[in-house]
């Protein structure tokens, strides 16, 4: 692979991941390895380890039947791959099933589906549980996987991964309120991937002796939670894998005291501090002190500002 065909690579792969859904930009992603790699099939998606097993969501396989997967999967804690790559952010591996995998049963299931050579990789998922893996085989008689394009196929694997995650960042901006931190979930509450203040939003509303790992499983078992501090966690459905929750914090107009309320709405409505004063049969000066009071308790410094909180201008 020379720096020509992976810079071609790597453009198709980022148009793709910009105008794609994730799920049909993994679809299109195996087309483009077709390009640069030479293999026969291939099986990929984003797995966690938990509990000594491997957990998976999003998995696709190309030029393989639809029995693959629960097979490979009933083996996978006896493939070498797992065994000595899972704890390291980037990794690749060629094997020979015949010369590197001892176990007999794994053997078997290879000579089923006719896997010869193995080309095994993963890359790590920002600083989350999950990674991308992808494995590439060759069957019958075909040569085994070179260290060249083994090496090539670690540079690839970390491309796959920053637009794979390009991709999901790009659905979720537009799924989610910009105004609100959000997280993907597996069915057993594993955070798959999150909004940069997700983890804070989690923290602070978790009760004295609770742990942050308690309250996902909580949201991945619950529609909505709602959070000592008053934020509100809902939870829908993203694909059959994954929940999609997204934090709803408290606004900061419930701070304010019936009066203070009215005046704010008052403002929000585009009246003055003197119609404010003759609506409200008080001198402008008290609602001057009342609006003052307004802006302290919402952290807000004018009406522009209020108006906006309130969500009547775009952030």
């Amino acid at each position: 692979m020379n720096r020509y065909d992976l810079s071609e690579f790597v453009l198709s792969l980022m148009n793709k991941a910009n105008t794609h859904t994730p799920l049909h930009f993994q679809q299109y992603m195996i087309g483009l390895m077709r390009g640069i790699t030479v293999f026969d099939s291939a099986w990929w998606g984003w797995s966690v380890l938990r509990g000594g097993k491997i957990a998976m969501v999003h998995t696709m396989v190309s030029g393989l039947p639809e029995g693959f997967e629960p097979k490979v999967k009933a083996h996978l804690v006896n493939d070498p791959f797992v065994r000595t790559g899972r704890s390291l952010k980037r990794y690749a591996r060629s094997l020979s099933v015949e010369d590197a995998v001892t176990d007999p049963g794994f053997k078997v299931f290879a000579e089923e589906f006719d896997l010869t050579q193995m080309l095994n990789g993963h890359c790590k998922v920002r600083e989350g549980p999950f990674n991308f893996f992808m494995s590439l085989y060759r069957h019958g008689q075909n040569s085994a996987f070179t260290d060249t394009e083994t090496t090539d196929f670690l540079a690839i694997l970390r491309h796959l991964e920053q637009a794979l995650s390009m991709c999901l960042q790009l659905d979720l901006g537009l799924r989610v309120d910009p105004c609100n931190e959000w997280a993907l979930l597996d069915h057993e509450g594993e955070l798959f991937l999150c909004s940069s203040g997700f983890n804070s939003v989690v923290k602070d509303g978790l009760d004295p002796e609770q742990k942050p790992t308690a309250m996902l499983r909580e949201f991945a078992g619950q529609a909505v939670v709602t959070a000592p501090s008053g934020t509100t966690f809902s939870r829908v459905r993203y694909s059959d894998d994954l929940w999609l929750v997204s934090a709803q914090p408290v606004s900061p107009l419930n701070r304010l005291s019936p009066k203070e309320r009215q005046v704010a709405e008052l403002l929000i409505a585009g009246a003055t501090m003197r119609v404010i004063a003759e609506e409200s049969g008080v001198s402008v000066n008290t609602v001057r002190n009342q609006v003052a009071s307004v802006y302290r308790k919402t952290g807000v410094h004018d009406k522009v500002e209020l108006l906006r909180l309130a969500g009547g201008l775009p952030r």
